[in-house]
């Protein structure tokens, strides 16, 4: 048996556009049977792109790099290119018959609004036409045509929570055979709404449920509908014609997918107005903390400093608000500060310390001037439990465990992190189960992690992640809230292929 070269690899990032850019020497990089073994089984979609490869007996798994990169400002484009660049020889030499790659479709860098789009138009450059591409996105992608043309497979993860980030890969896999056997032969039919969503943006709320809901339903009343993402934008970009998305991906042409893909825009566009989350403020949430009948510890969603939205992690709001709180509290959080991580491991375990804490890189924040004790010094990398994101890095750094007021736990990271799960605060000796609350740097994704041990609770704290229409300048992006475009709202079905 003739088995099929099939490379992967994964350069994944939500890159937020009004942060401060990340630097090459904040983002890890592996390669080889590291990617492979590190691969396996994590709820990832590339832990579903390899788990299907291996079971496969027809396939030659050749792995080209793997960069899983926390949500943060735009990718230094030095640092692109070198991957782009890496990716190309790798490609050239391992002369793959497939390429199969875990992006997250809203990656941008200091000098390109869509890097996806160029990163794909440019491997198919070298790999020619022959040689097929699939990709799995995030469904908070900022979907173009540039992605589609040059991609064979080209699909989002339909949960938010990501819960099947891992389906997304393995059924990538499967499409990408059915091209290479030649019994799927992709159309892309796409539309858009000039518009972001303020908030409500799970996908067992509505408007998506019901959304996602139809969307599951015509892809079972034809063969000729292989598939239907829907696109959520990411907010915190600058895109030219960005906005809410509908992709068919079809068997050839199929007549109806331009009036499916207009509808879904239409309903976008129609229901604007019931995309809104319901927030505590800080205190209405400690205070509910202070009640808690069930006893379960809370998780409070930081929705302004959410690191899986690409804010810096940086807030010290809720720890300061419930050092004042009138019930004596217990809590965990993380912060992102890499100066008083360096402080704690200069003064040792033990070590009463001073710190200015966070607040130096978010421009609405200050440092917050405060003493604690060093509790629990860390170097080694944490992974997390899951199911969401589950085995993968958490991406923080060196950290430092400092205990403030006896009663606060608070975990200084050198790096903003997925902090998404309950062993960020395990593997520092801290007990979830024990605090009145957690702070997560996350709206949807630790839901499912923490399911069982703590309820969850969204506030509306200030920060980069908080969206405020016309908080976010838009020079390239025309899209409601922040403009009006009601006279020109929807943007035309496109139907493409290669």
């Amino acid at each position: 048996m003739v088995k099929k070269r099939i490379a992967v690899g994964r350069l994944f990032h939500e890159s937020h556009g009004y942060a401060l850019p990340t630097p090459a020497e904040n983002i890890t990089v592996v390669r080889g049977d590291k990617l492979i073994e590190g691969a396996k089984g994590n709820g990832t979609t590339l832990g579903g792109i390899v788990d299907a490869l291996l079971e496969r007996h027809d396939v030659e798994l050749l792995a080209i790099s793997d960069s899983m990169i926390a949500p943060s400002g735009l990718i230094e484009h030095g640092f692109y290119l070198e991957q782009r660049r890496f990716w190309e020889d790798q490609v050239k030499r391992l002369e793959p018959d497939a390429l199969i790659i875990d992006l997250h479709g809203s990656m941008g860098t200091t000098a390109l609004e869509d890097a996806e789009g160029d990163f794909l138009a440019h491997i198919r450059t070298i790999v020619g036409e022959s040689v097929v591409i699939g990709v799995g996105l995030d469904l908070h992608a900022n979907i173009t045509p540039a992605m589609l043309t040059a991609a064979d497979i080209c699909i989002a993860c339909k949960q938010n929570p990501h819960d099947d980030y891992y389906d997304t890969g393995t059924r990538v896999v499967e499409l990408v055979f059915e091209v290479l056997a030649g019994r799927l032969h992709p159309v892309y039919t796409l539309a858009k709404a000039r518009m972001l969503t303020p908030g409500k943006l799970e996908t067992h709320l509505g408007p998506l449920k019901e959304m996602h809901a139809r969307a599951r339903t015509l892809e079972q009343s034809t063969s000729a509908i292989v598939d239907i993402s829907l696109y959520n934008a990411y907010r915190f970009a600058d895109f030219t014609d960005m906005g809410q998305a509908a992709v068919l991906l079809s068997d050839g042409r199929y007549s109806q997918a331009e009036g499916i893909v207009l509808e879904f825009a239409q309903e976008f566009w129609d229901r604007r107005e019931e995309f809104k989350d319901d927030l505590l403020t800080v205190d209405e949430a400690l205070n509910a903390v202070a009640e808690r009948p069930d006893r379960l510890p809370r998780v409070l969603a930081d929705l302004g400093d959410r690191t899986l939205a690409g804010a810096p992690g940086d807030s010290t709001l809720i720890l300061q608000a419930a050092l004042s709180h009138a019930r004596p509290l217990k809590g965990a959080m993380t912060v992102h500060d890499s100066e008083t991580v360096a402080q704690a491991h200069s003064a040792g375990i033990g070590a009463r310390l001073g710190m200015r804490l966070g607040g130096k890189m978010t421009p609405l924040y200050e440092p917050f001037e405060v003493e604690g004790v060093v509790r629990v010094i860390n170097h080694d990398d944490v992974k997390l439990f899951g199911p969401n994101f589950a085995r993968e890095s958490a991406g923080m750094g060196d950290t430092a465990l400092v205990e403030i007021d006896n009663r606060f736990q608070v975990i200084v990271t050198s790096k903003p992190g997925f902090i998404v799960d309950p062993n960020i605060f395990e593997s520092h000796g801290v007990r979830v189960s024990d605090q009145d609350f957690v702070v997560m740097k996350s709206q949807f994704h630790f839901n499912r992690n923490f399911e069982g041990l703590a309820t969850s609770l969204y506030l509306a704290t200030p920060g980069l992640a908080y969206y405020v229409p016309g908080a976010f300048e838009k020079n390239r992006a025309r899209v409601w809230p922040d403009t009006d475009v009601s006279d020109d709202p929807i943007i035309a079905p496109q139907v493409l292929h290669r």
